[in-house]
């Protein structure tokens, strides 16, 4: 028998093997086309120009990214941004990632099962209620529960507005959704500690590792592949979601709550000026490239180490 290996056919002769397999993934590719990149590209190109409903667009280069860097709004939300970041990625970092541990510990499996089940229960409810209730429900100022509360236990003094009020707007926004345990990290996470070698953990049992130790020295380290995926998607979502914050506060009051996602938002359907709107976004999307980029960049070399 020849040690060679055959020669690899040509690529088009390997498209044209695969032909049936390239018809069918054309109609997904032209939907992605249509609606995913063709809005995406053409968000770059209005970045450069001055586009207003019943004038013709008009380029004018980089004078909308000028206008983005003076604009005194926009710089003004980006702290509040920043602290909605770091919020967001330990709320969804730290809570999960222990209730998955505790949860993969449990020795019956129909136990676990159940469990499991219950904090991925929240994913069939819409984000968008769960603000709502939020909103009406716990931080209203009047029927809130949260004051209700605080009265029935006697501490009338730190009734407030809490959405209303410049000095804990912000932070009740992050509060929203205690105690944090989203399913989608949750189950990242589970599943992340699930892929643990039973190996691994029998040698630390023997070995006489208590569960703190255990977890700094081997669950930890072996799920930071799930908890970087966990930290982008929070970066992603955290950076260009302005529903939540539209509903919750509207931004204010005053700038308390705004943030850029929000700006672009306003400026793009309600001054209608899409332009400098699409600008902004293309600044936020350089954004969340870099700290993508610098997440998995510093993780990776954690991992490695």
């Amino acid at each position: 028998m020849s040690s060679h290996q055959a020669p690899r056919p040509p690529l088009i002769q390997r498209i044209w093997a695969a032909r049936i397999s390239y018809l069918l993934l054309l109609p997904t590719l032209l939907l992605l086309g249509v609606f995913s990149y063709y809005p995406a590209f053409s968000g770059i190109l209005y970045a450069f120009q001055e586009v207003e409903p019943g004038f013709d667009a008009r380029w004018v280069g980089l004078s909308n990214f000028r206008r983005a860097f003076t604009d005194e709004v926009l710089l003004a939300s980006i702290p509040n941004m920043i602290i909605l970041l770091v919020g967001n990625v330990l709320r969804t970092t730290i809570l999960p990632l222990i209730v998955a541990v505790m949860i993969s510990h449990l020795s019956g499996a129909r136990l676990r099962y159940f469990f499991q089940t219950s904090f991925l229960f929240p994913i069939v409810v819409p984000m968008m209620v769960i603000i709502l209730l939020w909103r009406g429900f716990i931080l209203d100022p009047n029927v809130g529960m949260l004051n209700q509360f605080l009265g029935l236990i006697g501490l009338e003094f730190l009734q407030q507005s809490w959405l209303g009020d410049h000095s804990t707007a912000l932070g009740s926004v992050i509060f929203v959704g205690f105690p944090w345990i989203g399913g989608i990290g949750f189950l990242i996470l589970y599943a992340g500690l699930l892929s643990i070698p039973a190996s691994v953990m029998e040698s630390a049992r023997m070995d006489g590792v208590g569960p703190i130790r255990r977890f700094f020295t081997i669950e930890l380290p072996l799920v930071l592949g799930q908890l970087r995926l966990v930290i982008v998607l929070t970066f992603i979502a955290t950076i260009q979601d302005f529903g939540g914050m539209l509903v919750l506060t509207g931004g204010g009051p005053g700038t308390a709550t705004h943030i850029p996602a929000l700006h672009m938002y306003f400026y793009a359907f309600r001054f209608e000026q899409f332009g400098y709107a699409a600008a902004i976004g293309v600044l936020l999307f350089v954004l969340i490239f870099a700290l993508t980029v610098l997440n998995l960049t510093l993780l990776k070399s954690k991992m490695e180490d």
